[in-house]
């Protein structure tokens, strides 16, 4: 059996870089659309607007923002997951263990959490049920 090795502080690392355009995006939006404080929101449009945030999905910030979270959920649960198997005559044993490794525990809860709210946020915006 070969087992996959990641290194965890460098999967900590590429999580933290590519969640924080999420986490910001989505606290800008919250404090402008939620609290009425668009201080951050409006001094960071004029960039978000040249990078692509008005376009449509595709080769531009707005795929950094989907798919940076499940990037990085992905890659970090593969740093704290062990999956262990045996394969016997009368039995197939699985064996799934979390090592404590808090960084990249908190980044797997982090990136599920920002696309849980990316989830709501869509069917929220397009579902006129």
């Amino acid at each position: 059996m070969k087992q996959i090795t990641i290194n965890r502080k460098m999967a900590a690392a590429l999580g933290i870089l590519l969640t924080f355009p999420t986490a910001y995006f989505i606290l800008i939006s919250l404090l402008k659309f939620g609290f009425g404080a668009s201080y951050l929101f409006d001094s960071t449009q004029p960039f978000l607007e040249r990078i692509g945030i008005k376009e449509s999905l595709g080769w531009n910030i707005n795929l950094l923002i989907l798919l940076g979270p499940l990037s990085a959920l992905g890659l970090n649960l593969l740093a704290v997951l062990k999956v262990e198997w045996n394969n016997g005559r009368e039995i197939f044993a699985i064996k799934f263990s979390i090592e404590k490794h808090w960084w990249n525990m908190t980044l797997v809860f982090l990136s599920g959490l920002l696309l849980a709210t990316l989830f709501v946020y869509a069917l929220g915006e397009n579902c006129r049920c």
